[in-house]
């Protein structure tokens, strides 16, 4: 009985007294909406980082390295000792018997010169096992060229991916689009590659001792890397055109795709120990994140941000709620000691107070979460894109669906009110109620 009549007081004194709290629900709802935007934009933002790392990078979830140093274990590419065929023979008993590995690609690192027959031009890039790494791509970022063919795809003899800036260096046209990933259903567009005839001629010093290979690869696709300083030296070659031209059998690094229902954490514990058992205790396995360090850096600005508007909110969303309540409350003494006087507890009051306050709170969260919900839909279905800085191609504005942060922020509101209610009750319920009645 007690608990209906607060329920129905409560929500006829929200009625009456809604014009003097207006203010405050459009605040407490800006807040909500602000709030939960940049939620779902953080979510988005780092799960895109999160693939791009993994999926268009082909990192898979695991990198195995043998760092050259203690630096080397801390800082990605400050260094690494070859795996050799015989190490690589043992990596590969390794990983061929764990259940949860999908996919595993050896990547040699490359550096020299690229030259035709009018221009010459230093470049960095990677040899890699073809058919290893569009596996851990996957359909979405497997057709990863602007123009051309990618690897998996081509057919000629000596084939070599060039960087949207490399190629433009060596006379090639590039097209105006950047890369992006594939949806569902989706079909690559295909462009032509232009570039001048002949082949390319790749010089690099060989391993082990300072001599000088060259091979000629024809240029068979072009890839936007996404950023500037990467595309103007990547090279792209097949594993076997890269070992012949540092003129050896060892590669730098494996990547290694889990399956989805895989425990990342136990499996990289579980292939560690299985490497030293076989004897190769120089050798690392990371993280894809481990080194990743534009992903932390990104990860906690966003983060950041996210908890300091948190923090802005919750205090804007207080002090509304708390002036709006002495204001509310203070002009309904008598109604309270009316209240008491008939009966009814102290407990009885604050509880309807905070009712009220709770009430408001609700409402308040409920429409920030619909507008919000409206505007992610729109977002989602319009699929718009903008290009970052240093960026070179567009990237996807996306906002996430994240039901347990609006859960999180309605509840955090009406505890926000509960308390807010609670301050200026208590002081109101302190005076005698034949002092409040008294008043004129």
């Amino acid at each position: 009985m007690t608990a209906k009549l607060l329920l129905t007081m409560s929500l006829r004194n929200l009625w009456r007294q809604g014009r003097k709290t207006l203010g405050t629900f459009v605040v407490m709802s800006i807040s909500v909406l602000a709030l939960c935007l940049l939620a779902g934009y953080t979510q988005s933002s780092v799960a895109l980082i999160r693939d791009a790392f993994m999926h268009w990078g082909a990192r898979g979830h695991l990198v195995i390295e043998r760092p050259a140093s203690d630096l080397a274990r801390q800082v990605e590419g400050a260094g690494q000792l070859p795996l050799t065929a015989e190490l690589q023979g043992d990596i590969n008993s390794v990983l061929a018997s764990d259940p949860d590995i999908v996919a595993s690609a050896r990547i040699l690192r490359i550096s020299g010169m690229v030259s035709n027959a009018q221009v010459s031009s230093i470049f960095a890039g990677i040899g890699q096992d073809v058919r290893e790494i569009r596996a851990i791509k996957g359909p979405a970022y497997e057709y990863d060229v602007v123009a051309g063919t990618p690897l998996w795809m081509e057919t000629r003899a000596e084939p070599l991916i060039l960087g949207q800036g490399l190629a433009a260096i060596l006379g090639c046209e590039i097209p105006s689009v950047g890369f992006a990933p594939l949806q569902p259903g989706d079909t690559p567009e295909s462009r032509p590659i232009n570039c001048p005839p002949g082949p390319l001629e790749l010089t690099a010093t060989t391993r082990g001792t300072a001599r000088v290979n060259a091979i000629r690869a024809l240029p068979t696709g072009i890839m936007d890397w996404g950023i500037k300083e990467i595309n103007d030296r990547l090279v792209v070659l097949p594993m076997a055109d890269a070992q012949a031209l540092l003129n050896t059998s060892d590669v730098s690094e494996y990547h290694v795709l889990l399956s989805d229902s895989a425990d990342v954490g136990a499996a990289q514990a579980r292939i560690k120990g299985q490497l030293q058992q076989a004897g190769l205790s120089d050798i690392e396995v990371f993280l894809w994140s481990d080194r990743a360090a534009f992903y932390h850096q990104f990860k906690a600005v966003l983060s950041g941000f996210l908890n300091f508007i948190a923090i802005i909110a919750c205090a804007i969303g207080f002090t509304s709620l708390l002036n709006a309540s002495y204001m509310n409350f203070s002009q309904r003494a008598r109604e309270f000691a009316t209240l008491r006087s008939l009966g009814f507890t102290r407990r009885f009051v604050l509880t309807l107070t905070a009712l009220e306050n709770s009430w408001l709170a609700l409402a308040a969260a409920a429409l920030g979460i619909g507008i919000t919900a409206a505007i992610v839909w729109a977002v989602r279905a319009a699929q718009i894109m903008w290009t970052p800085p240093g960026s070179t191609n567009a990237i996807p504005v996306d906002l996430a669906w994240v039901i347990p942060i609006y859960l999180a922020t309605a509840c955090a509101l009406v505890l926000i009110a509960a308390v807010a209610s609670a301050i200026p009750t208590r002081k109101i319920l302190r005076r005698p109620i034949r002092a409040v009645l008294s008043d004129a």
